[in-house]
């Protein structure tokens, strides 16, 4: 990568405006140590806090190449107001102060990171933790420190030579996930070889995972009222025959399955320092990323359509419980999905002492991240449907599915169906350049430095089910219900014996032997939640073989994946000027520290996208009295760019006072932003299903005028240092959150498109993220380290508190709330001494909100609620040698299971098991 030649103006106007200054982290203030074993990464870390002139929470390597957890995500959820998502069973994101990934900015060695996803939550999965030297979480904002973190800044630190001089370390272990039942490898090693002057760092660490987990879910509950207060269908309850069941929440579809999934993760880093006199230092440095998700999923699943006429019963929601279905379709999927996302980062750092006084720093980074740049298929699905199936949607101990007698299945029934393919490709680069100067008194420092941003993000996505024009819908879905498993089948194909008669088709077989022979069978497992069920199983890849088979169709289109035109390209520009004075005073003969700063940020925002605009629509001909989806005809693909830009000041300033040896009081105040997701700014429009019953049609847009979310925020914490590795804390905090970005739908006429359901111009619904709300956000934080004398044991408990003055309702029909919002806490139990070394956490968090909107589009966005978790895991060691250790990790080892409901909590939506992990290894360290 290197910089594009707009950045030139930027820079050079940097080079003129600024006088350079230190590396912008808080932490820098503080000499780098090696530490070993808990005892000394818990001093290490208490130090960061105590000395920082903020509130900031840090966790410390116990040695180089060894973090306290086997994911850097789950390190974090240590640390008292921050809390984690996992995906697969391992953590992948951070939510600080019931703020969720999208708040909270994520740097490397204080340089800003792009994100493989849509929007800037940083995936912490991709980041081996023997890699990682140290973390620290920044609660109060720093001018120095870029911005973008409402929540928290948290920066990941990385070792290097000069500070760590000659060292060799290396581990092995052997992973298992008891579920899976299989054994897979992982190694690190570390090598760094230093002199006075120059200095080499090499670092690796590869690891495989395998997981299983049984799962369920309802994919999404309509909001029978809602949709037709929007879209005018029917009566408002849904009437049963006995008559005694109204229901207004029902489902799509309900689903369960058992999914296998391997993970392989690559990271690399090397490091080379030159030092050529006691004042100058030159660091150049390259990370590397890559994480690889395979998978082998077994699916059923019920589409419910809108076939209600049996009896049934609801519950104290009004939600659906249970319903009996007869001589109905189950779709029966085999999946391959695969992901790989890849970060690389090269950056240089330039530090000139000037004068015992003054530094001059220079530094330079690019970086990007990329998912699936190979086209790897994240959704890859096979369905074959079983016909006729008797089945019974059920509640049963709290979950919500379909069950059905196994022996019904059979391959002379069952027909090919449909084949999901989806790739999507996400690029995301970044080039950050900084200039800095420092002035270090006796009482006073002063520190200001310019910093120019540039940030592109591209977004492309691929499928088997529409055209490069986006009219040809429904490629994978053309055959649904026509071509048997097994035999044969007749078929007029118009249904009016004219273009076509009826003649007699093959289907995929003609025996039921070849189907088996060719790997179509059918399997009964014992599933965690739902008992004994059966599954018609094959080669996930098996659509590859169908094509001839479906060849016969006329205007067959194929299975190929298509590039589609709802690609789209961002680009983010910002220049920043920052100046911060501290000084360092006494009140009443105690040391006082005071903090003031600005940083002043402009930026531009250009977006660009396909806008492929509606021209016409023609009503489908159905025999069915259920409103249908439009056929749509669109215009050529065009480009479109549009753009914004936006100036912020951020004042920030702090009150550090020491009222004795071991009490610090601080007090902060500060205003910070987090910018808007950059999927949200994208520029066109895009034009979905719209019924034949003359309601609008439902649309989406982005807007690339959007303003940041600002935050002005208040904290204020109390701390006892009692000991050297004991300390007590409490916390409050304040925030107010303007520009809060929500979801809106706005009607617009499509002027000179006739809507041939009512004879005038189309209307459509276009849900656009604008920004509206000003939210507050109010908690405290209760932290109490402590270690029993020279015994070798000790605990941490945290806990923090979070509330908001626009908590979701149930009532509510909006996104507006806070996602990720809740409590948590943590109890963790340790033992350190006499080369033994042994910890046991239990980490829990409250129900949140995690989403709005279900798998499928709704008119509502009915939300997705993660019901409360606590997870316990536990590590120990031995040292046999000096050099040579011994170790057993434990992660989840009561396998706590995942619960999801929607709107109310008799409202299931999704559950999952998690099972417990383990890892036995040795490691050495010379």
């Amino acid at each position: 990568m290197s910089l594009k030649k707009s950045t030139l103006k930027p820079i050079a106007a940097a080079v003129a405006l600024a006088s350079a200054g230190a590396h912008a982290q808080e932490a820098d203030l503080i000499e780098e140590v090696v530490v070993t074993g808990i005892r000394a990464s818990l001093e290490q870390a208490m130090d960061i806090k105590r000395n920082s002139t903020g509130v900031v929470d840090a966790i410390s390597a116990e040695d180089i190449g060894k973090f306290p957890d086997t994911n850097l995500a789950e390190s974090l959820q240590r640390i008292t107001g921050v809390s984690i998502s996992r995906s697969g069973g391992e953590g992948n994101s951070v939510t600080v102060r019931g703020l969720g990934p999208q708040f909270n900015a994520v740097t490397l060695n204080g340089r800003s990171m792009p994100a493989p996803a849509t929007g800037r939550g940083f995936r912490f999965d991709t980041i081996a933790a023997e890699m990682v030297s140290g973390v620290s979480v920044y609660k109060t904002a720093s001018s120095t420190v870029p911005s973008g973190g409402i929540g928290a800044t948290i920066d990941v630190k990385t070792a290097r030579p000069l500070d760590i001089g000659d060292k060799l370390t290396g581990s092995v272990k052997m992973l298992s996930d008891v579920d899976a039942g299989s054994t897979t490898p992982a190694v690190s090693g570390l090598f760094s070889k230093a002199t006075d002057t120059f200095g080499v760092l090499a670092a690796v660490s590869y690891q495989e995972r395998e997981a299983e987990n049984d799962w369920v879910e309802v994919r999404r509950w309509n909001n029978r009222e809602e949709i037709v207060r929007e879209r005018g269908w029917g009566s408002p309850r849904l009437e049963y025959d006995n008559g005694d069941a109204p229901a207004n929440y029902y489902p799509t579809q309900s689903a369960l399955g058992r999914q296998t999934q391997k993970r392989e993760r690559l990271n690399a880093s090397i490091t080379g320092q030159f030092a050529p006199t006691d004042s100058l230092t030159a660091t150049l440095d390259a990370n590397y990323s890559d994480l690889k998700i395979t998978g082998r999923d077994v699916e059923s699943a019920y589409w419910f359509g809108h076939q209600y006429d049996t009896p049934a019963s609801v519950n104290g929601s009004e939600t659906l419980t249970s319903m009996g279905a007869n001589d109905v379709g189950l779709d029966m999927f085999m999946r391959a999905p695969e992901s790989r996302f890849i970060i690389e980062q090269l950056g240089l750092n330039v530090e000139w002492r000037v004068t015992d006084e003054q530094i001059l720093s220079f530094d330079f980074a690019t970086s990007s991240a990329e998912r699936n740049p190979d086209q790897e298929r994240n959704v890859n699905a096979s369905d074959v449907q079983a016909v006729p199936i008797d089945l019974m949607f059920d509640t049963r101990n709290g979950v919500a599915t379909h069950y059905f007698d196994g022996s019904q299945l059979s391959l002379s029934d069952a027909k090919l169906h449909q084949q999901d393919v989806y790739s999507n490709n996400n690029l995301d680069e970044l080039d950050q350049l900084r200039f800095d100067y420092a002035f270090e008194g006796d009482t006073a420092t002063l520190k200001a430095g310019m910093m120019y941003t540039d940030q592109t993000k591209l977004v492309k996505s691929y499928n088997n089910n529409k055209g490069t024009d986006g009219s040809e819908s429904g490629r994978a879905y053309s055959f649904r219900g026509y071509f048997p498993l097994v035999g044969t089948f007749e078929q007029d194909w118009d249904g009016e014996g004219t273009e076509y008669e009826t003649e007699t088709y093959n289907g995929l077989f003609e025996t039921v032997a070849e189907a088996e022979a060719a790997g179509y069978g059918i399997d009964t497992i014992n599933h965690d939640f739902v008992g004994s069920t059966s599954f018609i199983t094959f080669d996930p890849y098996a659509a590859h073989t169908w094509e001839e088979t479906l060849s016969q169709m006329p205007g067959y289109i194929g299975l190929d994946l298509v590039e589609q035109i709802d690609w789209y390209e961002i680009n983010e520009e910002t220049v920043a000027a920052y100046v911060e004075l501290t000084s360092y005073t006494e009140l009443a003969g105690r040391p006082l520290t005071l903090v003031a700063g600005s940083r002043i940020e402009n930026t531009s925002v250009e977006s660009t996208s396909l806008e492929s605009t509606l021209t016409g629509l023609e009503i489908v001909p159905s025999d069915s009295n259920v409103a249908e989806n439009m056929s749509r005809t669109f215009s050529e693909n065009t480009p479109y760019t549009d753009g914004g830009d936006y100036d912020v000041f951020l004042p920030n300033m702090s009150i550090n006072f020491e009222a004795t040896d071991e009490v610090v009081l601080r007090f902060a105040a500060s205003r910070t932003i987090t910018r808007p997701e950059l999927g949200n700014m994208r520029s066109s429009r895009s034009f979905g299903d719209i019924r034949d019953d003359g309601e609008p049609g439902l649309g989406s847009a982005g807007n690339p005028e959007l303003k940041p979310y600002m935050s002005d925020n208040v904290d204020l914490s109390a701390e006892w240092y009692f000991d050297d590795t004991s300390y007590a804390s409490v916390g409050l905090f304040h925030k107010v959150v303007d520009n809060f970005i929500v979801e809106y739908g706005e009607t617009e006429t499509i002027e000179g498109v006739t809507n041939p359901a009512t004879g005038e111009d189309v209307v459509y619904n276009f849900t656009r993220p604008q920004n509206q709300d000003t939210k507050k956000v109010r908690g405290a934080e209760f932290a109490l380290q402590y270690a029993f004398s020279d015994s070798g044991f000790g605990m941490i408990a945290n806990a923090t508190v979070v509330d908001t003055d626009t908590p979701f309702e149930t009532d509510q029909f909006d996104s507006s709330a806070f996602i990720g919002f809740s409590d948590s806490a943590n109890l963790i139990g340790f033992y350190d001494k006499n080369g033994i070394q042994a910890r046991i956490a239990y980490n829990w968090r409250d129900s949140f909100v995690e989403s709005f909107g279900h798998t499928y589009e709704t008119t509502t966005g009915e939300p997705t609620q993660v019901d409360s978790y606590g997870q316990i895991d536990l590590s120990a060691s031995y040292d046999l040698t000096d050099s040579l250790t011994v170790f057993i990790e434990g992660i989840n080892v009561t396998s706590e299971e995942t619960h999801k409901y929607s709107r109310f909590k008799d409202q299931f939506l999704y559950a999952q098991t998690n099972s417990a992990r383990y890892a036995l290894g040795i490691r050495a360290s010379f």
